[in-house]
């Protein structure tokens, strides 16, 4: 049996992701996607055999990037932290670690803030 291979090409080439972080705990970040800037998918045949089911490819290109965008547009990931958000200072010997507790996600001027109480340790 031949293997109906296609090779799937998109347009724009380079597909950009747009999030927006929704929330933020010391553990993660969380993220929702917004927007996916796929316009076209293209499928090139890699075989004889799905050179003749191209017409079908062809028909189910344009109906690709609505479906894949209605899936992917509004999902909900978690990006976990590696550490909570702080860092360690060593004074005269002594470590002292300042760590953002409760944190909470804002934006000023179209910039990304993260506020919360300071947790000294």
């Amino acid at each position: 049996m031949t293997a109906i291979d296609y090779e799937i090409g998109y347009v724009p080439k380079d597909l950009r992701i747009t999030f927006q972080a929704t929330g933020l705990t010391d553990k993660a970040l969380t993220v929702k996607v917004t927007d996916l800037n796929l316009d076209r998918v293209v499928f090139t045949p890699k075989s004889a055999s799905a050179l003749l089911l191209k017409p079908a490819a062809d028909a189910l290109a344009p109906l690709a990037p609505p479906i894949v965008k209605k899936k992917v547009i509004g999902m909900s990931s978690d990006v976990p932290l590696d550490k909570p958000i702080g860092t360690e200072i060593t004074i005269s010997g002594q470590t002292v670690s300042v760590r953002l507790g409760t944190p909470e996600l804002g934006s000023h001027d179209g910039m990304l803030m993260v506020s919360g109480t300071a947790v000294v340790s």
